[in-house]
C-alpha cells in the first residue's frame, strides 16, 4: 500500500507512511482518517514518513497545502513533522497555515525532538 497510517493509543499522535507511488486521493483518504480518529485536539503530533517517496510535484503540494488550509480549524495546534530522503531538496520545508506548522526533517531523531518529549512514550 503506498499510503498507510496508525494511530497510538491513549495519545494525540499519529504516523502517516507514504511510498511511491502515491495519489493525492490515497493521501488525503490518510489525512483524514487520522483526523476523524481524534476530538478535536490541539496537541496532534503527526509523523509524515516520506523517506521511500520521491520528490512531490508542484501540483500535489499545491494540492496538500489546499487540504491544510480547508481544515485549518481541525488542525489548528497541530505540529507535523516529515521525514524526508536528504538527497532530494524538499519544496517547503517550513509551513504555517494559521496555528497548523509543519516541518521537514532530514533524520529521524530531529523531527521526533521537534514533535515533544513524549513522543516516544508510546
Amino acid at each position: 500500500m503506498p499510503v498507510t497510517w496508525s494511530v497510538l493509543p491513549g495519545r494525540p499522535k499519529a504516523e502517516l507512511v507514504l511510498v511511491d507511488p502515491y495519489t493525492f486521493a490515497e493521501w488525503e483518504e490518510g489525512m483524514l482518517a487520522i483526523l476523524d480518529a481524534f476530538a478535536v485536539s490541539e496537541d496532534l503530533r503527526l509523523l509524515i514518513d516520506r523517506r521511500s517517496a520521491a520528490r512531490p510535484t508542484s501540483t500535489l503540494v499545491g494540492c496538500m497545502v489546499n487540504f491544510f488550509r480547508a481544515h485549518e480549524a481541525r488542525l489548528a495546534g497541530t505540529r507535523a513533522a516529515v521525514l524526508v530522503n536528504n538527497t532530494v531538496p524538499e519544496p517547503l520545508p517550513d509551513l504555517r497555515v494559521g496555528r497548523f506548522r509543519i516541518r521537514t526533517f532530514d533524520y529521524a531523531a530531529e523531527a521526533v525532538q521537534w514533535l515533544g518529549p513524549d513522543w516516544d512514550d508510546h
